[in-house]
């Protein structure tokens, strides 16, 4: 059984722009001429851009490949190498230009990335710590179809606007003094929302002086025969709409944490779901807005999720990015597929059971595959697009082989 679920894509259509305000000191990428470049190649690399699997910031929030910010030369070269899903940016990309993506990577982890969503007039998160001195590349995301207008005196950031249903960034330097600030959106609906950027010691300075580790996370799985079909389906209305923003707006569509602000969420049970309601600040108002029933239906909704295996692959110009994806034999599988053109496209996998299903331009959909129990080479393919030779692989086999 295939179900498909069209899904709203957070930060997916963003185009990075770099503002130049009094703070910043633009020597670090306005007067280098090779950082400028190498953010030019890793947007437009083999037509399609590091940007496609690493994230329009090299952040990893697409949820293919990795946070590249700071990477060295030595370390793309070796992806380049081993990475089957790099191996064709290997002949389009000179010994210049991976040098350029380099010195380009080295700049980003000089900055500490700080991304704000902005729907329906509210600020997600409303607040963040920030150590003093502290260079921020700091993304501001318009969610709404209307374009805003942005601003900050104190920060001396003039006023800038940001379209509908991208982002903006720019690049702000912390004072060395504690202090707060504040960002205005001055059009918006809801008034007298603000996002204040606290300046304090007792935020942990940038760049780390060690290597953070990533939170662990416990799966939670309940038997078929017990789950609530009803339930589920009104958690995952829950999840998208809560407060007029969902939890979505943070956790990202899939509760994947893909989004940059908040954290991997599936099969999270709802003890963990209340604890977070109760002591994260940037999650106060949804506790206030949540009833105890709606509860109960996202944490339904994130069990669910936590017993099938997100796999994801975007088509740009025809090409399946990863193309190739391995999984083991039983597998309950939530297959994204993100369409990045602007025109609809049609997919389909007679092997798979897969039906045709149409995917808008800039859109994903998702569908629930269960892998069979014997190895085998499934292909998903997209029928309508100009390489139609050009698919997604799925390779059933065991892990260790």
């Amino acid at each position: 059984m295939v179900k498909a679920l069209k899904a709203t894509g957070i930060f997916a259509t963003a185009i990075g722009i770099f503002v130049a305000v009094a703070a910043w000191h633009p020597a670090a990428a306005q007067d280098n001429p090779m950082i400028e470049k190498g953010r030019q190649v890793f947007l437009t690399a083999g037509d399609v851009g590091c940007a496609a699997c690493h994230g329009i910031y090299a952040e990893g929030d697409v949820g293919i490949g990795p946070y590249n910010r700071g990477v060295g030369e030595i370390a793309i070269r070796g992806a380049l190498d081993s990475v089957d899903e790099m191996s064709f940016l290997k002949g389009e990309l000179s010994d210049a230009e991976i040098g350029q993506i380099a010195a380009y990577y080295e700049w980003l982890g000089q900055l500490q990335l700080v991304k704000v969503l902005v729907k329906r007039g509210r600020f997600i998160p409303s607040e963040i710590q920030v150590h003093p001195g502290t260079k921020v590349q700091f993304v501001v995301n318009n969610s709404g179809r209307a374009t805003q207008t942005f601003g900050s005196d104190k920060m001396d950031i003039g006023a800038f606007k940001v379209q509908g249903r991208t982002d903006r960034d720019l690049i702000w330097i912390a004072p060395d003094a504690e202090g707060e600030f504040e960002l205005r959106c001055t059009d918006c609906r809801l008034k007298n929302q603000v996002f204040v950027i606290k300046v304090t010691r007792a935020a942990p300075p940038f760049p780390p002086t060690r290597e953070a580790k990533a939170p662990e996370v416990q799966l939670v799985s309940i038997p078929a025969e017990q789950r609530d079909v009803e339930l589920i389906a009104s958690g995952r209305d829950v999840f998208l709409n809560a407060a007029g923003v969902g939890c979505v707006a943070c956790h990202g569509p899939y509760a994947e944490g893909d989004v940059g602000i908040g954290p991997y969420n599936r099969g999270f049970d709802e003890d963990r779901i209340r604890r977070a309601l109760e002591t994260v600040d940037a999650m106060a108002f949804l506790g206030d807005a949540l009833s105890d029933d709606e509860i109960k239906q996202v944490a339904a909704y994130y069990r669910r999720l936590g017993e099938l295996h997100l796999a994801k692959t975007r088509v740009i110009r025809g090409r399946f990015i990863p193309d190739r994806i391995r999984i083991e034999p039983g597998t309950k599988v939530q297959l994204v597929v993100n369409n990045a053109s602007q025109a609809d496209r049609t997919f389909a996998s007679p092997d798979m059971g897969i039906e045709d299903f149409h995917v808008p331009g800039r859109e994903a959909v998702d569908l629930v595959w269960v892998a069979p129990r014997t190895e085998g080479v499934f292909n998903l393919s997209c029928t309508d697009c100009a390489e139609p030779d050009r698919q997604l692989t799925i390779e059933v086999s065991q892990a260790d082989q």
